[in-house]
């Protein structure tokens, strides 16, 4: 489940694995940081001042902002740990997921199109999303989504999946 190995096969070797980058989360983590001292700082002069209707609204709201935040902050670390990413000799596997599992995989060779997709933000931070479509399907097979440093992946995946030379060339004549 946490692990890719148990997908490979015999003769397969993984390459590289990697995870979304929390870089690329930079921006909701600080919004949610501010929220949660916002909410702490009015909780706190909500607690003193709790004489009137507007101070126990102000209350229970800083309540819930706190709450909101906490709960934001687990479902962006969710996405990071239960998204699962590699590159292996033989193709390009995904996995997400921590109780329940979703694995994909697509051989270099079913490989037709890559698309890079970076926002203004992905561009000043190095990250972005890889979309990997295959042969027969006429959607993105595979994404990597908020990955460091995408276009390396994505000359990484083309070097994959160009046809490598024979290790014995055939002589003319020899056919």
């Amino acid at each position: 489940m946490w692990d890719l190995k148990n997908h490979l096969d015999s003769d397969e070797k993984i390459i590289l694995f990697f995870r979304p980058s929390r870089k690329a989360y930079i921006l909701q983590y600080i919004l949610l940081l501010a929220l949660t001292l916002g909410s702490i700082a009015l909780f706190s002069y909500s607690a003193i001042h709790k004489t009137t209707i507007l101070f126990k609204f102000l209350f229970y709201f800083s309540i819930i902002a706190l709450a909101f935040a906490l709960i934001m902050v687990l479902r962006l670390e969710y996405r990071i740990w239960s998204r699962r990413y590699a590159l292996t000799n033989q193709r390009l596997m995904y996995s997400a997921g921590i109780f329940t599992e979703r694995f994909k995989s697509a051989n270099y060779a079913y490989i037709t199109d890559i698309e890079l997709y970076q926002s203004f933000w992905d561009k000043i931070m190095n990250t972005g999303t890889v979309k990997i479509n295959t042969a027969g399907t006429d959607r993105y097979e595979i994404r990597y989504r908020k990955i460091s440093a995408p276009i390396d992946l994505k000359k990484k995946i083309n070097d994959l999946s160009q046809p490598q030379p024979s290790a014995h060339p055939t002589k003319p004549g020899n056919l």
